[in-house]
């Protein structure tokens, strides 16, 4: 009968030193730890648009992995289409996220310096959605029906700039409501619109965020 022979506790630990171990997973460094993701928000602080952007920096700097750096940077010009200039010719990094705001308009209308094509970004999602465009003037107008608002001749429409969506959907709503030689007033952002407004050097303008209207300015 074959004889078994007893190892020492010393062989069995010299035996499993010579043993491969296994090796541990290669602990991956996320690619954005240590970095800074700027949001390029097409226009002037203040907005709404600076607001829902805002409101968006929390969610990215949770979800994304890494816990980056979320910063905005304001660039206003063309109606977003500086911005979306800017974005198209960026590095391809994944460290700037386009809030352009009205980056489309431009190429579809063939506006002067829409140098980008709007089918070669990649679109993540929209914080503006479900918010229908209303036309509104201020009360001290005394335009109080729709048959006095067409009788008024050369109403003051402000806007931001030329190819803005507020531009755009007051002239839509000035032709859909038949109004009278209405002048488009443009270079103001969201906060110097509404002081114009109450300071009377404009007649109406339209929103997508009638709620802010609502809660700070409802005459």
């Amino acid at each position: 009968m074959p004889k078994v022979e007893k190892l020492s506790p010393a062989a069995l630990v010299a035996i499993a030193l010579l043993l491969p171990l296994p090796r541990p997973a290669s602990a991956q460094t996320p690619y954005y730890s240590g970095k800074t993701i700027a949001i390029v928000r097409g226009g002037g602080a203040g907005g709404s648009g600076e607001f829902q952007s805002r409101a968006l920096m929390p969610f990215l700097k949770k979800y994304i992995p890494g816990n980056p750096t979320i910063v905005m940077e304001f660039m206003e010009g063309g109606a977003g289409r500086k911005a979306a200039n800017y974005l198209y010719t960026s590095k391809p990094d994944g460290l700037k996220i386009g809030s352009p705001g009205n980056m489309l308009p431009g190429p579809i209308l063939g506006l002067p310096g829409s140098n980008y094509d709007i089918d070669k970004f990649i679109y993540i999602g929209s914080t503006e959605t479900g918010n229908p465009y209303v036309f509104y003037t201020r009360r001290t107008a005394g335009i109080e029906s729709l048959e006095k608002l067409r009788n008024v001749r050369g109403l003051r429409i402000g806007a931001h700039s030329v190819g803005h969506s507020v531009y755009i959907t007051g002239r839509m709503f000035a032709w859909l409501l038949d109004l009278k030689d209405p002048r488009f007033v443009v270079g103001f952002n969201d906060p110097e619109m509404d002081v114009a407004l109450n300071n009377g050097e404009l007649d109406g303008r339209t929103t997508g965020n009638i709620d802010s209207v609502f809660r700070e300015g409802a005459d």
